[in-house]
């Protein structure tokens, strides 16, 4: 007879457990493929940082391809660049949308209160118009939504750009220190 681990008995509080082991190992595969890429570290950190920076603009669903014409026309490292798009996640988006909201209601000069409703009406109103397809309907919605569009647009820049610089800082020292300790360990066994 063989006996596995013993196992214990999963609670509600298991479930997120699970999830943030998932999570971090995801994570771990993710840093371990940034760190192997063929590229310079300031390349990887420039893919990096255009990334980090795609994924603080409101414009979900487009923020990859951003990422990557960022990184192309920068001459970074465009696997980098998808990889820090997840800057931007569920986790974070709330947190992201009302700080460049805010930021972009002080740049744009704007007066603006946030009212959830209105907001949570306005996509539920761009939602049917996409699935019922009528053009008459997503033009009014877009009317609607531009007002708090505009502002995070605006606000996302500098904060993308203060992201972006953080990310840049933090993947170039990565990666270099990675490489640093991966040749002194090969140096090490070679001997």
């Amino acid at each position: 007879m063989v006996l596995g681990p013993r196992r214990l008995p999963q609670r509600s509080s298991g479930l997120a457990v699970g999830l943030l082991r998932r999570w971090m190992v995801s994570l771990r595969v993710a840093a371990r493929r940034l760190v192997n890429l063929r590229a310079s570290p300031h390349e990887i950190a420039l893919g990096c940082a255009a990334g980090a920076f795609a994924s603080v603009t409101p414009l979900l669903g487009v923020q990859t391809l951003l990422a990557v014409v960022i990184a192309a026309l920068l001459r970074a490292s465009v696997p980098a660049a998808v990889i820090g798009t997840f800057v931007g996640n569920p986790l974070s988006w709330p947190f992201i949308w009302v700080s460049t909201y805010v930021m972009g209601l002080h740049i744009v000069g704007l007066q603006g209160v946030f009212d959830p409703g209105a907001v949570e009406r306005n996509i539920l109103l761009l939602w049917s118009a996409v699935v019922e397809r009528s053009p008459q309907l997503l033009d009014t919605t877009a009317a609607l939504l531009w007002p708090l569009l505009w502002p995070m647009l605006a606000g996302s820049v500098p904060l993308g750009l203060l992201t972006a610089a953080i990310v840049y800082y933090i993947s170039r020292n990565v990666v270099r220190a990675w490489r640093v300790r991966t040749m002194t360990r090969s140096s090490a066994v070679a001997e």
